[in-house]
């Protein structure tokens, strides 16, 4: 099925990418982490993992739109996801829509995969190395590996003393007439 883990202390969330549709066969390649673009948990990171062909991309919108439980009517949730807050703050949804959290870890690991990357952590391996493992031991895992950083507020912003060096750098740089 999957492998996602999150580095709450990197703000990484690091993924598999093989699609199997819930069968040992491979049919591609597919996104399994998301940058929530609009909405109110908008810069959100979202991981999910499910043996439904499309429920992935339903689960992501369903986030998108501001995760309303009336939007589920009677259908029922095959879906495991991780949501990261652009606060860092972390939730888990296990087949359900409502969430557990905020959680406090030092990794977190969904899909087929988890125990063998859980296992790899216990053992060293950092992040990155831990979603290697769970590929090389779970034949619903593969590559090719993508990873998404979480983007706080003021995560990309320059430090003040750059800021200040730069507005003096830039004054009196006009040319005198």
């Amino acid at each position: 099925m999957t492998i996602i883990v999150y580095d709450p202390k990197r703000q990484l969330m690091i993924a598999d990418s093989r699609a199997t549709s819930g069968s040992r066969h491979p049919i591609g390649a597919k996104a399994k982490i998301h940058r929530i673009a609009a909405g109110p948990h908008k810069g959100a990171l979202l991981g999910v993992s499910s043996r439904v062909p499309g429920m992935g991309e339903w689960f992501r919108e369903w986030v998108t739109r501001g995760m309303s439980k009336e939007a589920f009517g009677t259908s029922e949730l095959e879906v495991e996801a991780i949501l990261v807050q652009v606060d860092r703050s972390v939730f888990f949804f296990n087949e359900n829509h409502y969430p557990s959290g905020p959680l406090e870890s030092d990794f977190f690991a969904i899909g087929s995969g988890r125990e063998y990357a859980l296992g790899a952590r216990k053992a060293g391996a950092d992040a990155f190395r831990a979603v290697e493992v769970a590929i090389s031991c779970d034949l619903f895992c593969g590559p090719p590996i993508v990873h998404l950083q979480l983007n706080t507020p003021g995560a990309n912003q320059p430090s003040m003393i750059r800021r200040v060096a730069r507005l003096l750098g830039n004054f009196g740089s006009g040319t005198a007439t």
